[in-house]
């Protein structure tokens, strides 16, 4: 199937969750990114609400690295591989970079986003945590530019076993070229990304008045 079709499900999905939770959301920054250009989107991660949120607001094709966990569910696993989601074995360090070359492949071929959370986790109060190295040593690999990205509002909508309605916004930053970066790079393309990201959601947080601390 084309990427459209898939494109179309990840937004009827999304938008379908965040209406029935009684979540909105609002971007912008939306210049810094076109459809149709490839990229890796490294983003902070905060809730489960930020995957729908980024497939509603975001005007390019995206797919997600996913856990190698999630291969193992039959019907769940072959839908994803067919979308262009990524599998990673985090243990495998070089299973992994071969699958993100491949992966880099695919996302010239067909136009593609893939999305990143360096974090490794979700955020239970909106700090923005330590970025993992080896996100970026897999970013590199692909030679596609790094998109940063802040979301903010999703650790406040979900805790205690309930949802609680409400916004999450997110910022687009420029892109950070990858092209001629090798794994020796990762330290300075991980501190240039987090700081992008870091001052994204600083800018967020100045605007809407919120102290809570970066």
């Amino acid at each position: 199937m084309p990427p459209e079709f898939h494109d179309d499900v990840h937004r009827g999905w999304a938008r379908a969750l965040l209406r029935a939770s009684g979540v909105t959301v609002r971007a912008d920054g939306l210049e810094n990114i076109e459809a149709g250009d490839a990229a890796i989107l490294v983003s902070n991660h905060q809730s489960n609400f930020d995957i729908f949120s980024l497939f509603q607001a975001l005007p390019v094709s995206i797919r997600f690295v996913a856990k190698s966990e999630l291969a193992q569910i039959p019907v769940l696993a072959q839908a994803m591989r067919a979308a262009g989601h990524v599998f990673i074995d985090r243990t495998d360090r070089r299973g992994s970079a071969g699958a993100m070359r491949l992966a880099g492949e695919r996302l010239r071929a067909e136009r593609l986003c893939l999305g990143l959370f360096p974090e490794g986790t979700r955020s239970r109060d909106g700090q923005l945590g330590r970025f993992k190295k080896g996100s970026f040593i897999l970013a590199i690999e692909t030679q596609l530019p790094i998109v940063p990205i802040a979301v903010d509002g999703g650790w406040r909508l979900s805790g205690g076993g309930r949802i609680r309605p409400g916004e999450v916004r997110i910022r687009v930053g420029k892109p950070i070229p990858t092209a001629g970066k090798t794994a020796e790079d990762r330290d300075a393309v991980l501190k240039e990304v987090r700081t992008a990201v870091e001052g994204l959601l600083a800018s967020l947080r100045d605007e809407s008045g919120d102290p809570t601390p970066i």
